[in-house]
């Protein structure tokens, strides 16, 4: 009992001594020189300037020191901001050190630390300060033998930890946008003047949304400060980043490129030569870095498992001294192809580098891969089997080509629906100068003269010396790139058999060409394309003959017939030359040409010259569908116009079209109306047709005018005519009643219609005009000795000349009041004649001479009603019956 006091005793007066020197302690660190010791020591650990807020001490379990909001500061040759800041920092003391009377910091934590990485005009970082220089072994540098002088410590940390830290960059004075965030791990001392790194952090990019930046991590062993690191070995493991968010980091922007990304690196230092400052040796750090992409393919494509994926592997040097990476073994690796080189990178002042490939064997299915990847609609059952091999030397942004080869010895083209594999004929090419020269390679659906053309081979003989094999139902193209200038050309001779393989290939590589239409039949071409930086979207020059080739296009119901056409390109604008074609009825010929535009909105600005054996209004009927579908018109402009957007509206994509030109038709059928060696000038231009000059032959006369139309949805035409002495017996009368009447007919019409249709377009005609007769006979009747009797008198009718007005409404034409003279005087007609082909006419006579013992009763009319074919005359005003002579 006595024992239990008095230890107990002894237990509290060793918590007393503690508490006591807890207490005594934590006054002690708040002194001012207490703080300036503390913030000296603190100094002496991180070798520069130290800012710190207020400390705290705990003695239990182990000494600790406790900073709050602690600041590093910079070395003013790098700027005048902190090196390093922390929220909060605690070191731990060492027993062993204040047991010898040492102030001496064991392990120090740091929380959400900051650290500022600067790279000046010269070169140099600021962590490069922070490191004592090279110790040589005399103060001359020379070697010094026999015992020597441990260095001195100043301090001695065993763990650095960090947590939610920060690692931000800066060139010169300015910041970059790149960092590291979440930065966490640990420095610990395993050995004296050895070090064990382990970091983790994620890349981080100012301005940009990153998703998926992956995990950053590090590890490493490595000497202490004072001897600059080295000898050192660093392994690195960046995975679980996307390919977006990677050029994100790097560029600020992204690409439109889906995929993994993945990187594993490790890099070593030896040990300075003894007595070497700091020579090329003691600045040579080896590296290895090996990185994977996998499921690479363009943003808005969904996965595929045939996706490309590349390994790049580089081996060699990075020489610190002389601020450059050389990459002695780079290799890139496709799942069926390989290239293999070396690289060069430098490291100070302005960014420097260039690439390599001593050999290169690329299968043509991994570069389908590629282009599947980055196309749509691309078929499946594409496929392609050839080899290619090369070389080429690449340097600088932008990217600069020194030097290349390339050359394969043919292969085959699988495409669906063809019967047999295109082929693929074996070719070659240079680079040099910047200048890229592919000899001519010939795709043939022939395998008989593909196997003949393909029996000369790149390096046996050159293309100009190579034989040449006819074209027949084959293609060959050649394509030349200068890098400097930025410009392509490629030269295209074809002739095939049937068109519509071509468009079959260009489907199933994704692009569809024909838009709404189809074109049939044989084709020849020879034809260059040029791009460059002026005309980026490139320009065709050359021509395309069509020989009994058929068109089909949406919206029309039969098939234009090409015998015999040329279209034209030439400095980016296109034309046709049309010696025969069939279409809508008739068989044309005439020229077609693309003009410059002075109004940048119009897109297709067309003069034409056109001729036509025969128009049959009936025709275009049958070619165009029922006239009373409005929509005919939106789906054949897309087609027509070249154009995708059949979703448009039809206005939208005839407001596009600018045109104008000449017509011309041997003859011309609109219903009943038959005209012959038809002429006008036609302008179509913002949704507004005017059709001037128009001229044509009827019914033994002539007719000129124009007509006005705003092809708006809802269409409206204006239409001006005169006539001038056309014979009223070929007027498109029905056959009876055209052989009533002889004479001719002058004047003119003004007539306004609107909307689709034959139908709606009749029920809407309204107009009016004028008309003058000559010597004009009505066959059948007496209409003078019929008024002048009461009763029907068959006979003739004669008058030397007429004058009046007529008008055009609800599916009639009404004569106001057309009065005729003759000898024995004057004769007012009137009435309708409808489009139903019906119709009611009074003749009543004028008489300023009284003709016999009495005047003509002023009641007393002649009129003629009824089917025109069979009319029915009576005399109006008298006890008469209706008469048919």
């Amino acid at each position: 009992m006595n024992g239990v006091r008095k230890y107990g005793k002894y237990a509290a007066l060793a918590v007393a001594l503690l508490v006591a020197t807890q207490a005594g302690v934590s006054f002690l660190v708040k002194t001012h020189r207490m703080r300036g010791y503390l913030i000296a020591h603190l100094e002496s650990a991180f070798g520069r300037p130290v800012q710190a807020g207020e400390f705290s001490v705990q003695i239990l379990p182990i000494p600790q020191l406790d900073v709050d909001g602690v600041t590093i500061g910079e070395d003013p040759a790098f700027g005048h901001e902190y090196f390093l800041r922390a929220e909060r920092l605690g070191a731990s003391f060492r027993w062993l050190g204040l047991l010898r009377g040492h102030f001496e910091f064991g392990t120090m934590s740091l929380t959400r630390p900051s650290l500022i990485l600067v790279r000046n005009a010269q070169g140099r970082w600021n962590l490069e300060g922070w490191l004592p220089p090279a110790r040589p072994n005399g103060p001359d540098g020379s070697k010094v033998y026999g015992p020597q002088r441990p260095v001195e410590s100043t301090h001695h940390l065993q763990k650095i930890e960090f947590d939610d830290g920060r690692i931000n960059f800066k060139q010169g004075d300015e910041k970059r946008p790149f960092a590291f965030t979440n930065v966490s791990g640990s420095v610990e001392q395993v050995a004296p003047g050895r070090w064990q790194l382990r970091v983790e952090a994620q890349p981080w990019r100012s301005g940009v949304a990153l998703q998926s930046t992956g995990t950053l991590q590090v590890r490493g062993d490595l000497a202490g400060t004072s001897a600059r690191l080295q000898p050192a070995q660093i392994q690195l493991h960046w995975d679980k980043a996307s390919l977006a968010d990677l050029f994100r980091l790097a560029t600020g922007n992204d690409p439109g490129v889906r995929g993994d990304f993945a990187l594993d690196g490790n890099a070593s230092i030896a040990k300075a030569p003894t007595g070497e400052a700091g020579g090329s040796g003691a600045s040579q750090w080896k590296f290895e870095l090996q990185a994977r992409t996998t499921q690479v393919h363009r943003w808005d494509l969904t996965e595929r498992s045939d996706n490309p994926r590349v390994n790049l592997n580089l081996k060699g040097i990075w020489d610190l001294t002389a601020g450059e990476a050389r990459a002695e073994e780079l290799s890139i690796h496709l799942p069926h192809s390989s290239l293999h080189g070396s690289a060069w990178l430098e490291t100070t002042g302005a960014a420097a580098w260039s690439v390599k490939v001593e050999s290169a064997a690329v299968q043509g299915q991994d570069l389908l891969a590629w282009y599947r990847a980055f196309h749509p609609d691309v078929s499946e059952g594409l496929a392609v089997e050839q080899f290619f091999s090369g070389s080429f030397a690449v340097r600088g942004w932008p990217l600069k080509w020194e030097e290349g080869r390339i050359s394969s010895q043919g292969g085959t083209l699988r495409v669906p629906g063809f019967e047999e594999p295109v082929k693929i004929g074996s070719f070659g090419g240079k680079l040099e100068n910047e200048m890229l020269s592919v000899e001519r390679v010939r795709l043939s659906l022939s395998a008989a003269r593909q196997a003949l053309a393909a029996t000369t081979r790149p390096g046996k003989t050159s293309a100009k010396t190579r034989p040449l094999v006819e074209l027949q139902n084959a293609a060959e193209l050649r394509l030349v790139h200068d890098f400097s200038a930025g410009k392509t050309s490629l030269y295209v001779d074809a002739r095939l058999e049937h068109a519509e393989n071509f468009f079959k290939l260009a489907s199933s590589f994704g692009h569809v060409l024909n838009h709404g239409w189809e074109l049939s039949g044989g084709v020849s071409t020879k034809i260059e394309w040029d791009s460059g930086r002026v005309q980026q979207k490139g320009q065709w020059t050359g021509a395309l003959d069509l020989t009994k080739a058929q068109l089909q296009a949406a919206g029309l119901n039969l098939p234009l017939k090409l015998d015999e056409v040329r279209l034209e390109w030439k400095e980016g604008r296109r034309g046709a030359t049309i010696a025969r074609a069939q279409a809508f009825g008739a068989i044309w010929s005439g020229t077609i040409t693309e003009t410059a535009s002075g109004n940048p909105a119009e897109e297709n600005n067309w003069g034409f010259q056109l001729h036509a054996d025969h128009l049959d209004a009936t025709e275009l009927d049958r070619w165009f569908g029922p006239r009373a579908r409005p929509n005919w018109v939106q789906r054949l402009l897309p087609s027509l116009l070249g154009t995708s957007q059949t979703g448009a509206k039809a206005s939208e994509l005839l407001r596009r079209v600018s045109a104008e030109g000449e017509l011309s038709a041997d003859t011309l059928a609109i219903e009943e109306i038959k005209l012959a060696k038809g002429h006008a000038k036609v302008l179509l231009r913002n949704l507004h047709l005017e059709v001037r000059e128009a001229e044509a032959q009827w019914a033994g006369g002539t007719v000129h005018g124009g007509l006005e139309a705003d092809l708006s949805p809802s269409p409206k035409y204006e239409i001006s005519a005169e006539i001038n002495r056309v014979s009223l017996v070929e007027l498109p009368w029905p056959t009876h009643w055209a052989e009533r009447w002889s004479g001719t007919a002058t004047g003119q019409v003004h007539l306004r219609t609107g909307g689709v249709g034959r139908d709606e377009l009749l029920r809407q005609l309204a107009g009016n005009g004028e008309i003058l007769l000559q010597t004009t006979e009505f066959k059948g009747w007496d209409v003078g000795a019929s008024a002048d009797s009461g009763t029907v008198h068959t006979g003739a009718s004669r008058w030397a000349s007429g004058r009046g007005k007529f008008a055009v409404k609800d599916r009639a034409v009404s004569l106001d009041a057309l009065e005729l003279t003759a000898p024995k005087g004057k004769t007012r007609l009137t009435g309708t004649l409808s489009f139903a082909q019906e119709g009611k006419l009074t003749f009543t006579p004028v008489s300023a001479e009284k003709r016999g013992p009495k005047a003509i009763p002023a009641a007393r009319a002649f009129q003629v009603s009824g089917p025109l074919d069979s009319p029915v005359a009576t005399v109006v005003g008298a006890n008469t019956r209706p008469a048919k002579p």
